[in-house]
């Protein structure tokens, strides 16, 4: 019995199943592309919303016009929306992941303390001085302590800290140096980075030479670059071209 082979279709049969092996392994890693832009883009826009969603329910609900800090809503009816929207951001910063394994341990960290300083609340003494300011709020059990003292601080510091150390100096740090795109998000980071610099620089002057001053307006402004440095590593802004499409170069 003789068997002829042909080669051609042998070929073409192959040539089909690789391609679309190929076209599955595309497949895949956009769907995982997709999943972490997602978890960049949510961190960017709890970071920006959230110091306006607190106020602005505390203006609407109880006529709070501006504590004396974001983390001062924790004595307000804002509480569980500034706890959970910084527990979401640690929680997603404990889990953002790079090739890079400096970067992992640093967002690790920073998630870790991000959610210290959600559930460690500052000092109490703050909600008197909220009641004695704002009289008809009355005594509802939201304007007393439920969590663990004195560590607050620490856990904002350190936050703040790795924050800017991740968007001044690791977000950009591996940008092609053709690609105009990247380089246009790098120079974001660079600005908000700045920014966050600056406003902790205002947190501390208020606190040391203008006692008793709120410091809410300096600390949305460095969560809001913040939030505005991760909306742009998600690509939510300056996205790069689509896939097969020519990504805009300095070289043309």
């Amino acid at each position: 019995m003789h068997v002829t082979y042909d080669p051609g279709t042998g070929g073409d049969s192959i040539a089909e199943n690789t391609m679309h092996s190929v076209e599955k392994d595309h497949s895949v890693e956009r769907h995982y592309i997709v999943s972490y832009l997602a978890l960049r883009n949510t961190i960017g826009w709890v970071g920006l919303l959230m110091p306006l969603a607190v106020r602005g329910g505390g203006l609407l609900l109880e006529g709070i016009r501006t504590t004396d800090s974001i983390s001062a809503y924790y004595y307000t009816s804002m509480r569980d929306i500034f706890v959970g929207a910084t527990v979401l951001t640690g929680a997603l910063l404990a889990c953002y992941r790079t090739p890079r394994l400096l970067d992992n341990i640093v967002a690790t960290v920073a998630g870790l303390a991000a959610i210290g300083a959600a559930l460690f609340p500052m000092d109490p003494t703050y909600a008197a001085e909220l009641l004695a300011r704002y009289p008809d709020l009355g005594t509802q059990a939201h304007y007393s302590n439920h969590g663990i003292l004195g560590y607050h601080l620490l856990f904002a510091i350190t936050f703040a800290a790795l924050s800017f150390y991740l968007v001044f100096f690791r977000f950009g740090a591996a940008t092609p140096p053709d690609n105009l795109q990247a380089l246009r998000r790098k120079a974001v980071y660079k600005v908000c980075g700045a920014v966050m610099l600056l406003s902790f620089g205002a947190i501390a002057f208020m606190g040391l030479a203008l006692e008793g001053q709120s410091v809410f307006w300096p600390e949305t402004c460095a969560v809001a670059a913040f939030g505005v440095a991760w909306l742009v590593n998600g690509q939510t802004f300056l996205k790069d071209a689509p896939p097969g499409a020519a990504q805009p170069s300095l070289h043309r």
